[in-house]
């Protein structure tokens, strides 16, 4: 009777040896840009809670504002990159792994949303009332800014794989900025409106949902030529990116259909 014998390795230690077992996680820096994405989305919504006033620009101000100053939130610093790093998982990875990124950034957001009420419903300690003044409006806006990514996002995402799968690698560009455009357009509308419709006047809320979708795309569309060099860097570096038999397939945008071997 034959026996087989398991030679010891370093992935197959032998029985009783104290060599602990781990999951492989493949090269690929699709988990560092996820990070940096969610991280970006909880930073924009908890700084959106506090608007400003911006600076005062001659010919808008005096012909929409009353010349007034523009209206920001304090997402303004941050959430013009959390689309940028939306666009570069949908070109670099496609549509299933933008997604996945997406719907965990989405559940993040709506474990903010269930944290800040949570801790509003406890009793402070004498001196940290201000703390429940705080987070008092948290709630809307987290609410509000979960609702506005999800659609904004997914529309960024979907506008950036359908362009490629007509365009291929050409005109990249092009179909950052119109992504960009009609993403954040749609995100800043239904952000403003649910977050602060009815907390401000009419005309602050238009100040502030033109100023926010003027900002935001603006910002994008300057830093295209370095989400460029990100994105080449990325499609040189990734092991699978355009590897032989490499192709969006169904399952990866289905919207579409396959793409044809190369």
């Amino acid at each position: 009777m034959n026996t087989t014998i398991d030679t010891p390795s370093p992935d197959r230690p032998a029985p009783g040896q104290g060599t602990p077992a781990y999951a492989r996680v493949p090269a690929s820096y699709y988990d560092i840009f996820v990070g940096v994405f969610i991280a970006l989305l909880i930073l924009s919504g908890v700084t959106a809670a506090k608007l400003f006033y911006g600076p005062t620009v001659p010919i808008v101000s005096d012909l929409f504002y009353d010349g007034g100053p523009l209206i920001f939130d304090g997402g303004a610093f941050l959430f013009p990159f959390a689309y940028i790093v939306g666009d570069i998982l949908a070109e670099v990875y496609g549509w299933r792994r933008a997604r996945r990124a997406i719907v965990l950034g989405f559940t993040m957001l709506v474990l903010a949303a269930l944290t800040y009420t949570v801790v509003s419903w406890t009793t402070p300690v004498e001196g940290f009332e201000v703390w429940d003044q705080a987070l008092a409006p948290m709630l809307r806006i987290t609410v509000a800014g979960f609702v506005a990514f999800l659609v904004g996002s997914l529309l960024n995402a979907s506008i950036v794989v359908r362009l490629k799968e007509r365009m291929k690698e050409r005109h990249v560009a092009f179909r950052l900025i119109l992504s960009t455009v009609v993403g954040q357009f749609f995100d800043t509308l239904i952000f403003c409106t649910i977050a602060y419709a009815g907390t401000i006047s009419l005309l602050e809320l238009a100040n502030y949902t033109v100023t926010g979708f003027g900002y935001k795309t603006l910002v994008e569309i300057l830093i295209v030529p370095v989400t460029l060099l990100v994105i080449r860097a990325l499609k040189r570096r990734e092991p699978t990116y355009r590897a032989p038999g490499f192709e969006i397939h169904r399952d990866e945008n289905p919207a579409v259909a396959p793409a044809a071997s190369r």
